[in-house]
Parts: structure tokens; sequence; C-alpha cells
């Protein structure tokens, strides 16, 4: 019952936005390669970060 309501939600709102189920696709995937990045930004920054601060106690 639940899987029924969830996919009868889903088709709802697929026809109320007016987009196809390759726009669905293709926003999702830009959505999670827009996460990816985001992701890859912020561990290039924490390394950083850990090189700079692994930097300082080597120096002194």
């Amino acid at each position: 019952m639940k899987s029924l309501l969830v996919a009868a939600t889903l088709a709802a709102s697929t026809l109320a936005s007016g987009c196809s189920t390759s726009g669905w696709i293709s926003a999702a995937g830009e959505a999670m390669q827009a996460r990816d990045a985001y992701d890859r930004q912020a561990r290039d920054e924490r390394l950083k970060r850990a090189n700079a601060a692994a930097a300082r106690v080597h120096d002194n």
C-alpha cells in the first residue's frame, strides 16, 4: 500500500511539473554531479588545511 502511494505521488508530481522522465533523470544526474563536485572541493580544502597545519608543526 505504501509503495502504491509513493508511486502515485511520484506520478502526480511528474505530471504536474510537465517534465518528462528523461528530464527528471537528467536533473537527478546533474544534482549528483554537483554533489560530487562539492564533496571533492570540500575534501581538497580539508587536505590543504591539514597539510598546512602539518607544515607548521614540522617547522617548529
